[in-house]
């Protein structure tokens, strides 16, 4: 996810600088370009927002997450991996 960041942000430099130059239709792609990386600068955020909500192994072995059940007729059938209330975890 970094590298992908950095790659962005790269290309966002190159667009600024290609809007500051002389040639017309340099600068109309690099405007272009530069709405484009924007676009893909936020879905970044977003797809980063729902992955930095989500638990990982490491939370697991830490005990900051809990395994929820759901049962029907005393049979399990689902199962997840929530975190565990800031309360229960001090």
């Amino acid at each position: 996810m970094k590298i992908l960041f950095f790659a962005l942000m790269g290309l966002m430099l190159l667009s600024l600088l290609g809007m500051l130059s002389d040639n017309d239709k340099l600068s109309n792609f690099s405007c272009e370009l530069h709405k484009t990386v924007l676009i893909a600068l936020i879905v970044y955020g977003i797809i980063g927002f729902i992955i930095w909500n989500t638990p990982t192994a490491m939370d697991v072995y830490k005990g900051k997450t809990t395994l929820e059940i759901t049962y029907k007729d005393g049979v399990a059938i689902d199962s997840v991996v929530v975190f565990k209330d800031k309360e229960k975890q001090q």
